[in-house]
């Protein structure tokens, strides 16, 4: 059984994101290899899906009590159609004003896309949703008992810190831009304590990676 005593459960935490995004940006210096270059997004998937699994499994802990399963994924699926209908929309402007994009819109996709989909899916959203939303925010949970209701969700720090966390991990990336994903981190939590497990957050972190995408192909 996991300890909730609040200097134990900050080094837990503290220590096992440190050791994914270390054996991550280890395996990032290591891209001048063909392999490892053409693999970091799965490599990537395993860190974060292998190491929050491992580590409840040897304490006795069930991930299911963590979010970590598709309970829920019909109420998880509403809530991130709902949410793709409330900022998709918008965030076409946004992004052509970022990129400073004037042209149409011309969609050209590569042959490699659906690809691309099921990485987002399956090596992106779902082991990252595993370890920030189901693992690490769970556990902060044990630390900040206030909580104030947000559209049906009871959020507390947990939900701030957790998406904190999901930020500077993008830093393996050495782009301040990366701390952007901070916002969306919070709706991911959001959708997470909404919810009930992470199935939501799931999809609809990989349908946020799949439209900035898409704009991408139709802008660039």
């Amino acid at each position: 059984m996991l300890s909730d005593e609040p200097g134990k459960v900050w080094r837990e935490v503290v220590l096992l994101w440190g050791l994914a995004i270390a054996i991550i940006a280890a395996f990032k210096l290591l891209d001048f290899i063909p392999f490892v270059r053409d693999n970091l997004w799965g490599i990537a998937g395993i860190v974060f899906l292998f190491l929050p699994l491992e580590f409840l499994q040897r304490r006795g802990e069930d991930p299911r009590a963590y979010g970590i399963s598709w309970q829920g994924l019909g109420r998880g699926l509403f809530w991130a159609a709902v949410l793709m209908l409330i900022f998709f929309p918008p965030y076409i402007p946004a992004y052509k004003w970022w990129f400073g994009r004037s042209q149409a819109f011309e969609l050209h996709l590569p042959s490699s896309f659906w690809t691309e989909v099921v990485g987002y899916f399956l090596l992106v959203a779902l082991p990252e949703e595993a370890f920030y939303r189901g693992y690490l925010q769970t556990r902060l949970d044990s630390l900040f008992k206030g909580r104030v209701r947000i559209l049906g969700a009871e959020v507390g720090w947990s939900v701030v810190i957790a998406a904190a966390f999901f930020a500077v991990g993008h830093l393996v990336e050495p782009r301040l831009d990366k701390l952007g994903t901070f916002f969306p981190g919070l709706v991911f939590g959001w959708l997470r304590a909404r919810t009930g497990s992470i199935g939501g957050a799931v999809v609809f972190h990989a349908m946020c990676d799949i439209w900035a995408q898409l704009l991408r192909y139709g802008y660039f």
